[in-house]
């Protein structure tokens, strides 16, 4: 029963560092401007992901933003 017991907790914690991992993962971004790659600099978690999804807006001009993990 302790052995048993012992299985799951382990298998819940690791599930929950897989996806606590997940959440917080952190890339380089950059949109481009012309010819000109604008840095962004490394996104986290919530920030990266809206970034990616909603782009960047600078002076009523929205571009999309391109991010890559290092």
């Amino acid at each position: 029963m302790k052995k048993t017991a012992l299985i799951i907790s382990f298998k819940f914690i690791t599930l929950f560092f897989l996806f606590s991992c997940g959440k917080n993962k952190c890339a380089e971004c950059h949109y481009d401007y012309g010819s000109t790659q604008i840095e962004l600099g490394e996104k986290c978690g919530d920030d990266l992901k809206s970034l990616e999804a909603n782009g960047f807006l600078v002076n009523d001009t929205l571009y999309e933003v391109h991010c890559h993990q290092h």
